[in-house]
């Protein structure tokens, strides 16, 4: 194996999600601060809300923080060598066809969709939320960099449900690459704060920021997964916040008082 076989399997991945995430995050965070100048400001789910200069330079931190981890942990000797015990592969002659892609990515949305469920609500048990996940959830107005402001071991610990799709279906580094380039645009669009017609909807997963937090027994486990929320539809997990929306077709307002979040470890 060579020097060039490194870099398209254990460079490229990270490196093509990182770049696509501050391309589309830039933007965002912009308009954040300058929403007179938002040409989709009409479109803001919590209007008149906006993240302040302190929160964002913090998230920005640790998002930062995360993805330097994410890096190091796919450069590393190790990552590289498991990867070629597994026969991956990333030359021209194995390469995907339309056909294998074409099946592959969406079979990737739905593994990633039940196993991020699955953690994610292993991650709003009482210990690790109050330890781990709440650092997630302190991002109540979500913007896009939300989705990667987390407790470094979440994010390592999320990432398992990103990086294992492809893997499962596929021994191609490409469907990797457009398995993350999809999820970028997922998680992107989920957390952006805005209802953007013709697009996935965000509403559920805003909400899932502003309501859904240990101490609230309503909503403590709401919007789990991501997509099309096949999972929180099979177990009932989406209904109340298709019950809570059909009360306030307007959401969260700048008038309206935000839910809010206990402190501490009190017995429940």
């Amino acid at each position: 194996m060579t020097d060039a076989t490194y870099f398209r399997i254990c460079v490229l991945p990270t490196g093509i999600s990182l770049v696509l995430f501050w391309v589309l995050n830039v933007p965002l965070l912009f308009i954040n601060f300058f929403p007179n100048l938002n040409p989709i400001e009409n479109w803001k789910i919590q209007k008149g809300r906006y993240e302040t200069l302190p929160r964002v330079a913090w998230m920005v931190v640790l998002v930062v923080i995360n993805q330097t981890i994410a890096m190091a942990i796919s450069m590393s000797p190790q990552n590289y060598e498991g990867l070629l015990d597994l026969n991956y592969q990333s030359g021209m002659s194995d390469l995907p066809t339309l056909g294998d892609l074409l099946w592959q990515v969406p079979v990737c949305c739905y593994l990633y969709d039940a196993i991020f469920f699955a953690c994610h609500c292993l991650m709003h048990t009482k210990w690790l939320y109050h330890n781990i996940h709440k650092v997630h959830h302190k991002s109540k107005i979500t913007i896009g960099i939300s989705s990667a402001y987390f407790h470094p071991v979440d994010y390592v610990f999320s990432a398992i449900a990103v990086v294992l799709p492809p893997l499962l279906v596929s021994n191609h580094v490409l469907t990797s690459y457009l398995w993350m380039s999809v999820f970028m645009l997922e998680t992107t669009n989920a957390h952006c704060g805005y209802e953007i017609p013709f697009m996935p909807s965000a509403k559920d997963h805003d909400f899932h920021h502003s309501h859904s937090f240990y101490s609230s027994k309503e909503y403590r486990f709401v919007t789990m997964g991501a997509f099309a929320l096949v999972w929180d539809r099979a177990f009932g997990t989406k209904k109340p916040v298709d019950d809570w929306w059909e009360k306030h077709p307007n959401g969260i307002t700048k008038r309206m008082k935000a839910p809010m979040e206990k402190d501490g470890h009190k017995k429940d």
